[in-house]
């Protein structure tokens, strides 16, 4: 029996995937809402949120400031404007319906350091997790069907959904996406997992097949059996969209090269590749790029503040009718030091700010006076300060010294974690190593302890085995030059050279000479792309599920530094990057078998496995435990939950949907 989601516009959206019905995995009890659904308040709102669709165009409400158009003729009626009644995605609200109007004061980095800063917030996938991290749901998309196989995947889009300009949103849309920009990789990204099926037998991959049905209807079919597509579309192909029309305009492929290169050229771009991967990938920052986002920029990025507006064409209401997004504005103030986003906050300017955990005691202290309340997010990640080593430097000696488990083990006990507990997290965040939290799918019993004692004589002892003898206070390495290892971080990471100064002052006690590198966000992702990098304290490893967000635990591309070289062998199938060997291959042919798996059991079983290898070898080593992300919330604000998961698979804020979130009092300004 084929297995579908209801196609409607139903925004109860509580949808089994092809995997989850038949019968879900243990990942159930760790990605939730910690508050769920019912902590958004009242009985009267999650009976609001029962309402499935809009019967009648006369129960649309749009903001005043859409109707002034409608009024002076710039834009035809919000019912022309949306989706078919039947196909309108209602959102849910957390806590109460919402008034239209505000500006959401949003600090950023600049579009090149921190594209994702409102990128995810505002994102739109054609399948989300749900609130409650059990799934996937519709979202662009109204609805899905599977065969009996999971190998062909009938996908609904909404009918008359449109662009940010007015234009339909069709199949073709979705074509233009995979014809001719992902399968032909033009942005720079080899083609994503989530479009490979693997021979259970063989271990070969084999590229989905892509065919659009209708105006409203596509199909994807794969050779083997791809029990989980529709979870890794939420993850890797996000948009798996782009306008036609607009392409059409700017690709070489429609238009020839040169005019393409001018067009590049006008943009701020050299090459057709810098401008494909701005276009099609980081394309939120074009005013005139059409989207389905909530809110779409009225002018390029660039400047220091930049307005988004309310896109009128939105396809979303809340359950009483009224079109989304409640927030008319975001002003998108750029940042450079972390520390002013601090300072506008405890004034009351910011109305939601994101913090690291360290920033918590001042954050607490100056809540009253501010006007706001902090959030506390759980992490998915395994630590919350920790360190990788990119197992494959340019060094064949220190090459052979990260390879060594000794020397891992050596740097890992050698480090106080109990004053970097205190120092860096408050104490909150356990002085363990690189783990699963108790009570989480796949925990290891006594996996936060392995390594983890603070032992100078027992890091002594491996260093002396491994032949790094001393010369003075310092050890040579066992070719007889000094040993010295580099640690690099990211310039604009919170609290950046902190925790590195602590680990250099540890690692030299043990005779090991360390420098820390402070970087661009440029120039730390060339290093890590070209194997440059020794040691990193940047990223962490973790996730929810290996079968959900593999690519930090399973090198399936580059990226994450302990295994980007392995992860560009991977994606450009052993033409760059070097072929792993070992432990780390094991976790490829693991993943490949994984993901061929038709039954939630099996499912589970390897990903214990990958688990149990990352136990075994910690090719990352955490120093404290994970601790919450923190947000700071104008009490004017409602509808931001107050707890739930912070995790890239679920898009950070965007988890949260903003949306739905609403001020109280739309008139009363920030500081």
């Amino acid at each position: 029996m084929a297995i579908s989601s209801p196609t409607h516009g139903t925004a109860d959206i509580r949808r089994r995937t092809a995997l989850g019905a038949l019968g879900g995995m243990g990942l159930i009890a760790l990605a939730g809402c910690a508050d769920g659904s019912e902590g958004a308040g009242s009985e009267e709102v999650a009976a609001l949120n029962e309402v499935e669709e809009i019967t009648s165009a006369d129960s649309l409400v749009e903001s005043p400031m859409l109707a002034e158009r409608v009024e002076a003729g710039e834009l035809p009626p919000v019912a022309e404007r949306m989706p078919a009644l039947e196909d309108i995605m209602i959102e849910p609200v957390h806590e109460q319906i919402g008034t239209h109007g505000g500006t959401w004061n949003f600090p950023t980095r600049s579009a090149q350091e921190g594209p994702w800063d409102i990128g995810k917030p505002t994102e739109e996938a054609l399948f989300r997790f749900t609130v409650e991290g059990d799934g996937v749901e519709p979202n662009v998309a109204k609805g899905f069907e599977v065969d009996d196989d999971l190998t062909e995947y009938t996908i609904h889009l909404r009918k008359g959904m449109k662009w940010s300009d007015g234009h339909d949103f069709t199949s073709a849309d979705v074509m233009m996406w995979w014809e001719h920009i992902m399968r032909p990789e033009i942005f720079g990204r080899s083609v994503y997992d989530a479009f490979w099926s693997t021979d259970p037998s063989t271990g070969e991959r084999a590229m989905a097949e892509f065919s659009a049905v209708d105006d409203h209807t596509v199909q994807v079919a794969f050779q083997h059996p791809r029990p989980m597509f529709l979870e890794r579309v939420a993850i890797d192909a996000k948009w798996m969209f782009a306008p036609a029309h607009w392409m059409e305009e700017i690709l070489d492929e429609f238009i020839g090269e040169e005019a393409a290169l001018e067009i590049a050229k006008e943009r701020g771009f050299e090459d057709l590749a810098g401008w494909y991967e701005s276009a099609c990938y980081y394309y939120w920052f074009w005013s005139d790029r059409p989207m389905l986002r909530a809110w779409i920029p009225t002018e390029d990025a660039g400047a220091e503040q930049v307005t988004w507006e309310r896109n009128p064409y939105y396809f979303k209401t809340d359950p009483a009718g009224h079109q989304l997004p409640y927030i008319d504005q975001l002003s998108l103030e750029t940042y450079q030091d972390p520390s002013h986003v601090e300072l506008q906050v405890l004034e009351g300017h910011f109305d939601i700010g994101q913090f690291e955990f360290g920033s918590f005691t001042l954050l607490q202290e100056n809540a009253e006076q501010g006007g706001y309340q902090v959030r506390q997010w759980e992490p998915a990640g395994w630590y919350s300060n920790g360190v990788q080593f990119n197992m494959e430097p340019p060094d064949e000696t220190l090459r052979e010294l990260f390879h060594d488990a000794r020397f891992r083990e050596a740097l890992s006990v050698a480090v106080d974690r109990e004053a970097l507990s205190e120092q860096l997290t408050l104490g909150l965040g356990a002085p363990q190593q690189s783990s699963i939290a108790e009570g989480r799918p796949f925990h290891q019993e006594d996996w936060a302890q392995r390594w983890a004692s603070y032992d100078v004589d027992r890091a002594d002892e491996l260093l002396d085995e491994l032949g790094l003898t001393r010369d003075g206070d310092w050890r040579l390495r066992p070719d007889g030059e000094a040993l010295r290892l580099v640690i690099t971080q990211q310039s604009d990471a919170p609290q950046a050279g902190q925790f590195e100064e602590l680990l250099k002052h540890h690692f030299e006690a043990v005779g090991i000479q360390t420098d820390v590198e402070l970087v661009d966000r440029g120039r730390f992702g060339d290093l890590n792309d070209s194997g440059q990098l020794q040691l990193t304290t940047s990223g962490v490893i973790g996730g929810i599920h290996p079968i959900f967000r593999p690519d930090t635990v399973v090198p399936l591309r580059a990226g994450t530094p302990w295994h980007t070289q392995y992860g560009t062998w991977y994606a450009a199938e052993g033409a760059q990057g070097v072929e792993p060997t070992g432990d780390i291959m094991e976790l490829i042919t693991l993943y490949r078998e994984m993901s061929a798996q038709t039954d939630s059991a099996a499912i589970d079983d390897y990903a214990e496995q990958i688990i149990q290898l990352h136990e075994k070898n910690l090719w990352a080593l955490g120093y404290t435990g994970p601790v919450p992300t923190l947000f700071s919330v104008s009490n004017n604000m409602a509808n931001v939950p107050a707890e739930t998961t912070f995790a890239d698979e679920f898009r950070d804020l965007g988890h949260g949907r903003p949306a739905q979130f609403t001020f109280i009092d739309p008139e009363v300004e920030t500081a």
